[in-house]
């Protein structure tokens, strides 16, 4: 008698969850092209406005701008955003921001989600993106020159001006993307800044952005994003001598809430 053989056939065994987040997937990768566009546009749109209101000496409407720019990014993006700590910040007292660094994304949640007036320390690189780097320029970002040192510490110095005139001013410690997710060594640029403007240390942690958009990589995915402000350290019972005991503080405390 004769008897069909027995087939095998894979079993996918997915949850609900996951079937969602392939959707998402696939019909985010049709959707990246026209983000990139979007982004693009809004970008120069964005830096136009803001280098106005500079130029009529409007700060609250540049911080405005700066803000609107971000967080309609992320929501274009499909990122969610969650803050722990604003209530720890005393939103008169500038602050030298140190978060850790894994995505551009990190910025974009960085400048929409901070409760502060904000100057950026960025790379001199960045100033050669058309319209965005001229507009940085002119709302009172500061460029750093890291190959010549000389430069690099004059542009710290214009920094400290910055804080003492009221403005927080947010470094990226590690220098770069960290490209494993891991803390990378902390350059002390910024621990000087502090020092010299005798103003406290905000350590921010920054989780999620890495799965958003990691280094060297322009697969942009939709996700999820945590900020978590930590207690100022005050820079007033340290000193230059001192300064490794001050980074490894923050390094701790910025280290302990990474994913």
């Amino acid at each position: 008698m004769y008897r069909m053989p027995h087939i095998n056939f894979p079993s996918y065994d997915f949850t609900g969850e996951q079937i969602r987040e392939r959707v998402t997937r696939s019909a985010f990768y049709l959707y990246r092209p026209v983000l990139v566009v979007l982004f693009a546009l809004d970008t120069a749109v964005a830096s136009t406005m803001a280098m106005l209101a500079a130029y009529f000496g409007s700060q609250e409407k540049v911080d405005y701008v700066s803000r609107s720019w971000a967080k309609l990014n992320l929501m274009l993006s499909g990122v969610s955003m969650s803050v722990i700590g604003d209530e720890l910040i005393d939103e008169n007292q500038p602050y030298v921001v140190m978060a850790n660094h894994q995505s551009h994304y990190d910025v974009l949640a960085l400048i929409g989600y901070l409760p502060l007036p904000l100057k950026w320390v960025m790379k001199v690189e960045l100033r050669e993106v058309p319209i965005f780097g001229i507009a940085c320029e002119k709302v009172g970002h500061i460029y750093v020159d890291r190959e010549n040192p000389e430069k690099a510490q004059r542009s710290l110095k214009a920094a400290g001006k910055k804080i003492r005139a009221g403005s927080s001013v947010v470094c990226f410690p590690e220098g770069t993307r960290s490209p494993d997710g891991k803390l990378q060594p902390f350059k002390k640029g910024g621990f000087v800044m502090a020092l010299e403007a005798g103003v406290p240390i905000l350590p921010v942690t920054v989780v999620g952005g890495r799965k958003i958009l990691p280094k060297k990589s322009l697969r942009i995915l939709p996700g999820n994003m945590k900020i978590i402000m930590h207690e100022p350290i005050p820079v007033n019972e340290y000193t230059y001598e001192t300064k490794e005991k001050l980074i490894e503080r923050v390094r701790r405390v910025i280290e302990k809430d990474m994913e």
